[in-house]
């Protein structure tokens, strides 16, 4: 039976601490998106918020508008993904219905306000493109029961109720164009109805794709319809006119963020490894051939320059900040060629959370969402030229709550962000965050004399991003592995962010580094970061615990297994065991050939898999471990938590709770749920780490076996149909 809701405590204690920060952050209404017109005059800004999405229009000059709040948001339905037509005064968008049913196309004339719906789209709208002269439209839609990866919640598509029962069939859920014209032969009939054409290509479905208007697409594309397939992506062009697709580019790793130049002559695309942050390739659409652009590293946005076309204006993360580029396209530019023109500790994000802009015509004011520790996210311009260059000016407000330090926000006002390095065994250099908040103390309940020799040190909490493409930058709440970061920093503790070896932020390289050392080389460089900070003083010795999610769930579940460094452990929605991983995710038969992890169909590649299976893993005397996964998780499928609880409570060398959380998938987003999940690992990490009786320093710092390690983010008590399993050891 479920667990009756915990009586709260003291309003300073930490569990009441940490329920405050999360519920801030779920309360929280953010611009995600923001495109600046044409003539550089006004701003379409993407805000979503726990009422839902809608759009606002705030001038590029003037005071910062305030964002819309429950009362003042859209009445029941969520509109997205802006779209500016040339006139500067139109914008399209996508709306999607209150409940069940397909999304609509819609024009909206912003100086009179009246919009219309101009189709209705028979798919759910992943891209929107408008012709450079305003006359076209392209989509990218996703089919009804099309899989979706982590980075979309891993939640299949559903235009409608759930089928029941779900059925499952090869060849199906595509992602297909859609190709319609905006106008009539009058071209002043600006909201004519619009129809749709099926533009395939057939047999491929499109990931993400480049255009300008006219016959040519420059997209990824794949033979499976499942996220897998995105793992296998090459880069084509396609003829809209005929469907036809030629092959251009079979990349080493993954795509993203194509783009076509203006005179429709070339393009370029950024491949890197799984979440894309990586280089620049040029593609030379009269010949077909193609080439690196330059030095640049981790881009994951890129645009030609509107005045020359042998330069690129990029923007991608750097180490923990976000950096904007000029980087040169000529004919032969291979080598070096990047002239750096904005650098900062903050993140600058579009609507895919990657570093991205939005350029006026003339390329001389961008806009983008920024965030910065202490800064909550706001839509912001900056002019591209001249004295006052990359110098962002906010056009919205922040959340009225998090403007007045309200609640949870006070909290996380007092959360100190500060970059951290240290040296690994085998002589890399990492890089991560430190969180921590001065003034506050230590989580009570530590042992007497715990911190008699050590002072200032605290309880340390390492939380482990997924990917591991993915890297922790410095933002106002980092939100991954359930925001559980920056709600124990205000709570006491020390949290370490580490972007170990296949993060993305430090090179491609870096990223590659994990690709057949899963569990080797990187969590080295966690466990080298642990005994940095215990030598350093700032974390108690023997008070340590690791948190994951998805990838860095894997690590946690590896750690806990392998080495005595940890007094807990929280393992979230991860991968345990990669041969069962092979077979029932929506990206095992891709992922795990991209990682070089093993191959599921040969003797040889399924040892290798299950060698570097937590479920399987070794070495240590036992950590308590908490397992909290979504019960339609079909990216890392529920299978997996279940497989490690049972095979942890048959071990009993240390308790373990299993938690699932019902219609949660890959990502929570439920508040009720995410505040429930927070509660549960506060209360873990305080039972086990905190309270628990000196049992010797579990922070020495393990040698690990080579090559025995993979993954790629309410009230508290039970949430309603939470399903629990529970096992003590003896």
């Amino acid at each position: 039976m479920p667990r009756p809701t915990p009586v709260p405590g003291p309003a300073g204690a930490p569990a009441a601490v940490v329920r405050r920060v999360r519920t801030a952050m779920s309360d929280l209404t953010v611009p995600t998106d923001s495109r600046i017109s044409p003539d550089g005059r006004r701003v379409a800004v993407t805000v979503l918020g726990p009422w839902g999405s809608d759009v606002l229009i705030t001038p590029a000059e003037g005071p910062a508008l305030p964002l819309p709040t429950a009362s003042s948001g859209p009445d029941g339905r969520s509109r997205h993904t802006p779209r500016w037509l040339p006139d500067s005064r139109t914008v399209l968008l996508v709306t999607e219905p209150a409940g069940p049913g397909r999304p609509r196309l819609t024009a909206w004339d912003t100086r009179t306000g009246a919009r219309r719906e101009l189709v209705t789209v028979p798919g759910a709208v992943e891209d929107l493109s408008v012709s450079d002269d305003g006359t076209e439209v392209l989509l990218i839609t996703a089919d009804d029961g099309a899989e979706r990866d982590g980075m979309n919640l891993g939640l299949p598509v559903r235009l409608g109720p759930d089928p029941a029962p779900a059925s499952y069939r090869p060849d199906t859920g595509w992602r297909r164009l859609l190709h319609g014209l905006l106008r009539s032969a009058d071209a002043s009939l600006l909201f004519a109805p619009v129809v749709l054409r099926d533009a395939g290509p057939a047999g491929l479905t499109v990931w993400n794709a480049a255009w300008r208007g006219g016959r040519t697409v420059v997209a990824t594309v794949s033979e499976d319809p499942l996220p897998a397939g995105y793992y296998h992506a090459r880069l084509v062009r396609i003829d809209l006119a005929d469907g036809r697709a030629v092959t251009l580019h079979e990349p080493r790793g993954q795509l993203a963020a194509p783009a076509i130049g203006e005179d429709g002559r070339r393009a370029v695309v950024a491949e890197g490894i799984s979440i894309v942050a990586g280089r620049p390739l040029l593609v030379d659409l009269t010949d077909d051939t193609v080439a690196t652009a330059a030095d640049a590293e981790d881009v994951t946005w890129i645009r030609f320059h509107p005045h020359d076309a042998d330069r690129l204006l990029t923007a991608g993360w750097s180490g923990t900040g976000t950096r904007v580029a000029d980087v040169r396209a000529g004919k032969g530019s291979s080598g070096t060629g990047v002239t750096v023109l904005h650098e900062e500790q903050a993140v600058l994000t579009g609507a895919g959370a990657q570093p991205a802009l939005s350029l006026s015509g003339d390329g001389l004011t961008a806009a983008t969402v920024r965030e910065a520790p202490g800064v909550p996210p706001q839509a912001v311009v900056a002019p591209t030229s001249g004295p006052g260059a990359w110098i962002w000016r906010p056009v919205t407000a922040p959340d009225p709550a998090a403007a007045r330090g309200e609640g949870g926000h006070g909290d996380l006002a007092r959360v100190r962000t500060r970059q951290v390095a240290w040296t690994t065994s085998d002589g890399a250099r990492v890089h991560g965050l430190l969180l921590d908040a001065p003034g506050i103390p230590a989580p009570a309940g530590l042992p007497a004399g715990t911190a008699a020799t050590v002072p200032r040190a605290r309880p340390l909490a390492v939380a482990l991003h997924g990917g591991p493409s993915w890297q922790w930058s410095a933002g106002y709440a980092p939100a991954d592995v359930l925001g559980l970061a920056p709600a124990l920093a205000a709570a006491g503790w020390l949290v370490l962010l580490p972007n170990p070896r296949g993060s993305s932020g430090y090179g491609l390289d870096h990223a590659r580094a994990a690709v057949g050392a899963f569990g080797d080389g990187d969590l080295d460089d966690i466990l080298s970061g642990v005994a940095h900070l215990v030598a350093e003083g700032e974390a108690l010795p023997g008070r340590s615990a690791v948190l994951g999610h998805s990838y860095g769930g894997f690590l946690a579940a590896l750690a806990a297994a392998r080495t005595d460094i940890f007094r807990a452990a929280v393992v979230i929605s991860a991968p345990t065991d990669w041969l069962s991983f092979a077979h029932t995710s929506v990206i095992g038969g891709g992922y795990e050939q991209t990682y070089a992890i093993g191959d599921a169909d040969t003797p040889e590649g399924r040892a290798a898999l299950i060698g570097r299976s937590p479920l399987f893993a070794d070495g240590g005397s036992g950590t308590p471990t908490l397992v909290l996964h979504g019960e339609h998780d079909r990216v890392t499928p529920l299978g997996q938590a279940h497989e490690l609880y049972r095979a942890l409570s048959r071990r009993a060398t240390a308790p373990v709770e299993l938690h699932v959380y019902p219609g949660e998938g890959h990502e929570f987003t439920g508040p009720a749920h995410l505040l429930d999940a927070t509660a549960r690992a506060e209360e873990w990490l305080t039972q086990h780490v905190v309270r628990a009786s000196p049992a010797g320093d579990r922070t020495a710092h393990h040698a690990l076996p080579r090559g025995a390690g993979p993954g790629p983010r309410p009230v508290p008590g039970p949430a309603p149909g939470l399903v629990h399993g529970t096992k003590e050891a003896p």
